[in-house]
């Protein structure tokens, strides 16, 4: 079944009431996108979970700080994730392919991290690789398929609409999450156009399980509730 919800991100402790209390639609808690401004929030992961938690707020997945999946500290950074999404009730966690010199060891490296948390605990929420089609990234859409990862499909980030329906209609077991939006030229991240509604569309009826989350510029935030609410009425 599909769960409907929208990207709720914060950036300080003090904004958690604001942006969660309130809130009668499932989430996608999205942490501090960078890590300075991550830091601050580290040590208090677990009192903010508390807090989102004693709202009633249904979260279905945690997006996390971009910092590289490529290196050792992201076992440590990576747990903290985990644990995070753990106390909140939510399954996966969309992670950023960092842009790097790749090469095959790079690559090998960062793979060796995913696969560590594999199998840690049965109930921690699972990693999903996000897509991006720049070559620089530690995974493309297309390694991403090749390497069997669970993926976060971005429907703003690919600019060829075939590659969109290539990945859903071959890929679509291991797509976890779409995070929904149209683009226009160089703007991504606008609210759902027709294509978009076709993604649903083809989405439910193929009975894909995962979650949809409207992921919107921020001067679109207030048309995001009447468009969550049209396409749960596509069910």
């Amino acid at each position: 079944m599909i769960k409907f919800g929208i990207r709720q991100s914060f950036d300080r402790i003090d904004q958690i009431e604001e942006r969660y209390a309130n809130i009668n639609v499932p989430v996608e808690v999205a942490l501090p996108y960078y890590w300075d401004i991550y830091e601050p929030v580290r040590a208090h992961l677990g009192e903010t979970a508390g807090k989102i938690k004693s709202y009633g707020t249904q979260v279905l997945s945690v997006h996390a700080v971009q910092s590289p999946i490529t290196d050792k500290r992201f076992k440590v950074w990576g747990k903290e994730m985990s644990e995070f999404a753990k106390t909140l009730g939510a399954m996966t966690i969309t992670l950023h392919p960092n842009n790097v010199n790749k090469d095959q060891a790079v690559q090998d490296e960062a793979l060796k991290n995913l696969e560590y948390f594999t199998g840690l605990d049965k109930n921690d929420a699972v990693f999903c690789i996000e897509t991006f089609e720049g070559k620089r990234r530690v995974f493309t859409p297309d390694e991403i398929v090749s390497c069997n990862l669970p993926m976060t499909l971005d429907t703003s980030h690919i600019r060829d609409d075939e590659k969109v329906w290539s990945l859903l209609k071959g890929y679509k077991e291991r797509i976890l999450n779409v995070h929904l939006s149209a683009r226009e030229g160089g703007k991504q991240h606008l609210p759902i156009d027709d294509f978009c509604k076709d993604v649903v569309r083809y989405l439910i009826d193929s009975k894909w399980n995962g979650n949809v989350i409207l992921e919107y510029l921020f001067e679109y935030h207030d048309q995001m509730l009447k468009d969550l609410e049209l396409l749960k009425a596509m069910r």
